[in-house]
């Protein structure tokens, strides 16, 4: 098994949560036909968000590829999870109530699993066109 073969699927996974993101930011931020949920500068700052995940997410599936000539959408990865962990941990922990939380801890696990996932296979994923140590 190739080296890369263990990130692969991590950034598919990780490409598919980004467009999943991308998809609730920009289609289902208030209920159709009703009132919107905040102020409309909450509306356009959910929209960039969305089309900003919709980016990632092409990002990640096309670093799937070739996971070793595309580096930096693993440090990419890497630094989203990393930030998203912080930030749902923020809103589990003091600003969301515990009925309103659930998805923030689902987007917590789904987060650390990813950047757990891409540490660990980093260093053999990156070390794989690397030269062997040399012989003494």
């Amino acid at each position: 098994m190739h080296s890369s073969d263990r990130v692969t699927p991590l950034l598919l996974l990780a490409g598919a949560v980004s467009l999943v993101w991308a998809i609730v930011l920009l289609l289902f931020r208030f209920p159709y036909g009703g009132p919107p949920v905040g102020p409309p500068m909450m509306d356009s700052l959910a929209h960039n968000l969305g089309i900003t995940h919709l980016v990632l997410g092409a990002l990640f599936l096309y670093a799937a590829r070739d996971p070793v000539a595309n580096r930096g959408a693993i440090y990419a990865g890497i630094l989203l999870s990393a930030l998203k962990m912080i930030n749902d941990a923020y809103d589990v922990v003091v600003l969301l109530p515990p009925d309103q939380a659930l998805v923030s801890l689902a987007d917590l696990v789904l987060s650390v699993g990813l950047c757990v996932g891409l540490l660990e296979a980093l260093p053999r994923t990156l070390g794989r066109g690397a030269a062997p140590p040399a012989a003494d």
